[in-house]
């Protein structure tokens, strides 16, 4: 009558569901105030993670009472760059916790200017060349770092000087967003596809795991 159905033998309970594969089965919605867990964030059967605390439960997330957001919003200024822009900066963010994305990003003078423009070289000369850009969020002993660039290029800044070439003078913003790891599943690997000299319309590369 309640749609409960026990299996004495295999010590299994099943609710809407006569044939229950867990300890307790619910086919079904479930609703409660409180669900404690016996190993909080390290479940066994599926793999995941669940937004769990010390305290053994399943609770609300509240930005009151954590070190930081699920979501977090960072602008980064970087002044007094060189002119072969930034190789390696340690933002010292913990790359097992957090996923940091660089969203956004400038390239100014000190003084908030943007009379920046690119030199292919350092022989002085203006060789109407340019790099690609180069910026970017990347894992190193266990901090995510940046790097912001441009390859076999340098910054110049727009002067009346003859060349104009100034370095060491530069301001580079960079707007990140830093994620939670709880909120993701598990890491994606790197894909790498060959188009072959065509414009990827016939192109596919297959559905990472998870998706």
């Amino acid at each position: 009558m309640l749609g409960i159905f026990l299996n004495a033998q295999k010590g299994k309970v099943g609710i809407k569901t006569t044939n229950p594969t867990e300890t307790l089965d619910v086919n079904g919605t479930s609703y409660t105030n409180s669900l404690f867990l016996r190993n909080p964030g390290e479940p066994s059967m599926t793999g995941g993670h669940f937004l769990a605390t010390s305290e053994n439960s399943l609770q609300i997330y509240d930005p009151n009472l954590e070190s930081s957001g699920l979501f977090n919003y960072i602008k980064l200024s970087l002044t007094g760059v060189s002119a072969s822009g930034i190789t390696d900066y340690d933002t010292k963010i913990d790359a097992n916790n957090f996923l940091v994305v660089v969203h956004n990003y400038s390239f100014k003078l000190n003084d908030g200017t943007t009379n920046v423009a690119l030199d292919y070289g350092d022989n002085g000369i203006n060789d109407n060349r340019q790099g690609s850009p180069d910026v970017m969020a990347f894992k190193s002993n266990g901090t995510w770092h940046i790097k912001a660039g441009f390859t076999s290029s340098r910054l110049i800044a727009l002067t009346s000087a003859n060349p104009p070439r100034t370095y060491n003078n530069f301001t580079v913003d960079l707007y990140l967003m830093a994620y939670k790891r709880l909120i993701t599943k598990q890491n994606i690997s790197d894909s790498t596809v060959d188009l072959g000299g065509t414009d990827g319309s016939t192109q596919t590369i297959s559905k990472p795991s998870g998706f």
